[in-house]
């Protein structure tokens, strides 16, 4: 009996299995499945509806806070202004009160009698042809050019 080897030379043992895709089926869906609610629809809908009307109060009422503030901001202006005009007519009154009594010609010779001076015994005016300002060789006014020029005319 002849001795048989314990291992045997094959020529399988060296070949790679053969790997094979595994079987994937592709089924198309619709979406993760949602759970069903646990309030019926009715409630979630008047649920959502008293939310947009809380939504559309709540916004009213900080619009009508807004508006009275502004409101009541411009009233208080408007009474400012008007306080500052009846200030600036009473004191256009008051000048014009004092205008006239500054103005007046027996005050003036009044207060000029007080001051020494006296009505001058000769009064002279001079008219203007042409203009008579002189001017200097530096470009400047110069007033005695000027006189000589309105003596001259």
């Amino acid at each position: 009996m002849g001795a048989q080897p314990a291992y045997r030379y094959s020529e399988r043992a060296y070949e790679r299995p053969v790997e094979r895709a595994p079987r994937i089926r592709v089924v198309p869906g619709t979406g993760p499945a949602a759970a069903p609610s646990a309030l019926p629809v009715s409630v979630v809908f008047l649920a959502k509806v008293a939310a947009a009307v809380l939504l559309v109060v709540a916004l009213v009422g900080v619009a009508r806070v807004a508006l009275s503030s502004a409101a009541v901001t411009g009233s208080l202006q408007a009474q400012e202004l008007s306080g500052k005009i009846d200030s600036a007519r009473a004191q256009g009154n008051q000048l014009e009160v004092a205008q006239s009594s500054l103005s007046n010609p027996a005050r003036v010779k009044t207060e000029a009698t007080a001051a020494g001076m006296a009505a001058p015994l000769e009064t002279t005016t001079i008219e203007l042809g042409q203009d008579v300002v002189g001017i200097d060789e530096a470009g400047n006014l110069s007033l005695s050019q000027s006189l000589r020029l309105a003596a001259a005319s």
